[in-house]
């Protein structure tokens, strides 16, 4: 997808992260993160279309959990969309996306356009 189509923030973010997809769990990275989705390395038993679970530890303790869907497949990189968090998920989730941004005012603006759709 040409990155000038994209309407959310981008993080590059490389973290240790896993994947289970019913029963099998899979350890993946991160290469980018967004309020949205990722596109996790290391994925190569995924399949798009297949709903999913990413468990994205930070520290001890914390840990982002996100249930999505694999949308897109490109050789090792599997990009996930995300359709569900928790609210402890979801602000560390926007936190850690504003705090890396470039641009750390658009992810508001960009989250004010999600929640206007509803």
């Amino acid at each position: 997808m040409d990155r000038n189509k994209r309407n959310s923030t981008r993080i590059e973010a490389d973290f240790e992260a896993y994947i289970t997809i019913g029963e099998v769990v899979t350890p993946v990275s991160t290469r980018n993160l967004s309020l949205k989705g990722a596109l996790l390395y290391g994925c190569e038993d995924c399949v798009a279309g297949t709903p999913c679970e990413l468990h994205l530890p930070l520290s001890p303790g914390i840990r982002i959990v996100v249930t999505g869907e694999i949308v897109r497949i490109k050789g090792s990189y599997a990009a996930m969309s995300f359709k569900e968090m928790d609210e402890l998920s979801f602000t560390f989730l926007h936190r850690l996306v504003t705090l890396n941004a470039d641009h750390p005012e658009k992810v508001d603006e960009e989250l004010l356009r999600i929640f206007e759709k509803f």
